[in-house]
Order: structure tokens, then sequence, then C-alpha cells
């Protein structure tokens, strides 16, 4: 019977945890570490935030803490530099699709690759999980993200009419098929 639900049954026991192996990473003759985030980095991906939306924390604490202990098999990456954290992204596995919630890189850092590695990584633990797409959300406004995320093999699907509360911006919802 289980064989005949098949593609069902991996999306009813997804709600686990992986585990990440932390990994060292060398660009531009700089070190960065990537570990997998927990309820005492907030803080810090708050800080981002701020530093990435000018004052503005889209996600607040108790949206992280929900991420961080969903019963979806999810994770939470961070980017450090000696400690202190410099980007971030999250993915969450519903049925068959990894949806990232949430990418950021300092804009000091932009345009370094670290985007792009926290795509690779959050690809990798999507795929692991056999999701057919990864889908996102991005700012109308936010070009560059845009191109990064085409560049990766994003596609539009929708606009979404005044997704963002704070400034009632749309939103372009895109997906990649793996």
């Amino acid at each position: 019977m289980w064989r005949r639900f098949n593609p069902f049954q991996s999306a009813l026991f997804r709600n686990f945890r992986k585990q990440y192996t932390t990994k060292r990473i060398r660009i531009n003759e700089r070190e960065f570490e990537i570990r997998q985030l927990n309820a005492g980095d907030i803080k810090n991906l708050l800080d981002v935030q701020r530093k990435v939306y000018e004052g503005e924390t889209p996600w607040v604490r108790s949206a992280f803490l929900s991420e961080l202990y969903s019963r979806h098999a999810h994770l939470y990456l961070g980017v450090l530099e000696e400690n202190q954290m410099i980007g971030f992204m999250g993915v969450r596995v519903s049925l068959s699709d990894g949806h990232i919630t949430n990418i950021a890189v300092l804009p000091q850092f932009q345009g370094l690759g670290i985007g792009t590695i926290l795509l690779e990584e959050s690809e990798k633990f999507s795929r692991s999980l056999d999701c057919a797409t990864m889908s996102l959300e991005v700012r109308r406004s936010n070009q560059d993200a845009q191109r990064l995320y085409r560049r990766f093999g994003y596609v539009s699907r929708k606009v979404l009419p005044q997704y963002y509360d704070e400034n009632q911006e749309d939103a372009i919802d895109m997906v990649k098929y793996l």
C-alpha cells in the first residue's frame, strides 16, 4: 500500500532536522565559516536584517523561533567571518518543494559569492530530500537578487501584489525545477 502513495510518503516523514557539517571556505584570501544556526543566533540574524533592509526587520524573533523549531524539514545556515555573522539563509521543505524563506548578506560582503554559496547549500539540502522544486519570493525592486536567482535557473511564476507589509511592495514568486 505504501508504494501506491510513495510520492507522499517521504513528505509525511520529513519532520526532522538534518544536521549540517560546519564548513570553512576561503574567498579572496578571507576565511569564512558556514554553520547551522540555532535559537542563540537570532539576535545576530535580526542585526543582519537591520543592516540589509535599512533598519527594518522583515522577520521578528518569534518568526525565526517558529522556523528553527518547525516540525518540517528545514535548514538555517549562517556565514561568519571571525565569529561575526555576515549572512544567512533559511530553507523549509514542504511536500516536494524546498522554499527559501530568507537569504541576506551584509552589503559590504555582497558580490563576493556568499549568496551563491548559500543558494548552492540550500539546493543540496533540498535535493537530499528529493524535492522537485525550489521556490522563493523576491522584492520586485531587488533586481540584483533577481539576476542571481535567474543565473541559478529560477524563473518567475507570478507577481504577488502588495506582498510586503511594511511598504506594500510587490513580490516576484520564483521557482526552480530540480
